[in-house]
């Protein structure tokens, strides 16, 4: 593991007073840690899914699985040490009894290829958001946060990679056509704003609305979120050369704004 939140992340330093008023920051950062931290149980869908592809498998339990963890349990220190009145395993609770029954093998892409693509999609969600944050964090004058978001996103542009390799691996294979990958692509940019992000959401037994949660994210994005980079990751399967990447990167760039993130 390239870094530990436990040894690295210093939280005796962060600048509460800045932050412990912020609710979108508390709502945004909890949300987060609450599907980060489930992240074992897509490990073992995805390692029963790829059984037949023993490295794939091995990098996931090894290397994957614990890294998001991590991610989840950075996030859920630096809660408790911000905001220590809120009941995070409480609400953790409620969260998993109605995000678990969506969390199952059959829910996953039909080919090995496919759902390596709906990986990159995630990892492209995850890496941006994170790095967003890290720009947010930066601007309220919270280094620790930044610091920790940056390594967040550093470690998800990793895991695209990864699953990047494991996706042309099984390409070759199935011998996948771009109308193919192009119908996924398109399957998960409608599904960004997704039911795993409401569902947390209402486990936090928050005022306010999920509507008008999700109309702080877009005006927050509109600011902070690195749109030219989501849109090149997310065409990153279509296998374009340089030049033809940046001029469908662009075109695909507005799509991510009118989905408001």
């Amino acid at each position: 593991m390239k870094w530990n939140y436990k040894k690295d992340i210093p939280y005796g330093d962060i600048s509460i007073n800045r932050i412990e008023d912020n609710d979108y920051l508390f709502r945004t950062l909890t949300i987060a840690s609450f599907i980060e931290i489930t992240s074992n149980v897509y490990e073992k869908n995805l390692s029963v899914y790829y059984r037949d592809d023993a490295s794939t498998v091995q990098w996931l339990e090894d290397v994957w699985e614990p890294e998001e963890i991590q991610h989840g349990e950075s996030l859920k220190k630096y809660i408790e040490t911000v905001w220590p009145e809120f009941d995070w395993e409480r609400h953790y609770e409620t969260f998993l009894k109605n995000y678990l029954p969506l969390c199952t093998v059959e829910s996953l892409e039909p080919t090995k290829a496919k759902e390596m693509i709906a990986r990159m999609v995630v990892e492209t969600g995850t890496s941006t958001f994170y790095k967003a944050m890290a720009t947010y964090a930066e601007e309220l004058g919270e280094p620790v946060l930044e610091d920790l978001c940056r390594k967040i996103s550093k470690d998800e542009v990793y895991h695209f990679e990864m699953f990047e390799k494991v996706f042309k691996k099984h390409k070759e294979e199935e011998n996948l056509s771009k109308k193919e990958i192009l119908k996924v692509l398109y399957d998960r940019l409608k599904e960004i704003n997704n039911e795993d992000v409401k569902i947390a959401y209402e486990a936090l037994g928050s005022d306010g609305s999920y509507d008008e949660y999700m109309r702080q994210t877009g005006t927050f994005a509109k600011k902070y979120y690195p749109y030219k980079m989501a849109a090149k990751m997310f065409i990153r399967p279509l296998g374009l050369n340089d030049n033809f990447e940046n001029v469908i990167a662009t075109t695909v760039k507005p799509a991510f704004k009118i989905l408001g993130i």
